[in-house]
């Protein structure tokens, strides 16, 4: 499979994990909208498979971004049309990530931002808008080649 030949690459690998990281310091730093004392709270508050799903969708996020810097500097890898089309896909999923709240009591940016009657369907759906965003992370991909075998075909 392509995708794993392609993290045994330490460059890729590391930008995988720094990228990662950077997202979860980003997005806890706007769910606590900039008060760090917080963060033992919104620990302590999120629903543990609130908790995962963040986990699972910040690794895949990382590891989405860095195939993507993988293929653009690969030459001839996919035509430049369907470089930009992952990149609004997997774009699409992390803005969505952005406005909910992972944990019930936190404000989110999406309350700085939108109504508080959207703000509260967000939370309540939060589950499905991870899971959804994550598809489309997995989604942008597949549909870059990351699960392509190495000699061609799927």
């Amino acid at each position: 499979m392509k995708i794993t030949s392609f993290l045994k690459k330490p460059a890729y690998l590391a930008l995988a994990v720094i990228s990662s990281m950077i997202f979860v310091i980003i997005y806890v730093y706007t769910q606590l909208l900039g008060i760090i004392e917080n963060f033992d709270v919104w620990l302590a508050t999120i629903p543990p498979e609130n908790g995962f799903l963040f986990i699972v969708f910040s690794i895949l996020f990382g590891i989405t971004l860095s195939f993507q810097v993988y293929n653009w500097r690969q030459p001839k890898t996919c035509a430049l049309n369907e470089k930009v089309k992952g990149a609004g896909s997997s774009g699409a999923g992390t803005f969505a990530l952005f406005f909910v709240s992972q944990c019930p009591a936190c404000a989110s940016l999406g309350a700085v931002f939108l109504p508080l009657s959207v703000s509260v369907f967000l939370t309540q759906y939060s589950l499905l808008i991870t899971l959804i965003s994550m598809a489309l992370l997995v989604f942008t991909l597949n549909y870059l080649g990351a699960f392509k075998k190495e000699g061609g075909g799927q």
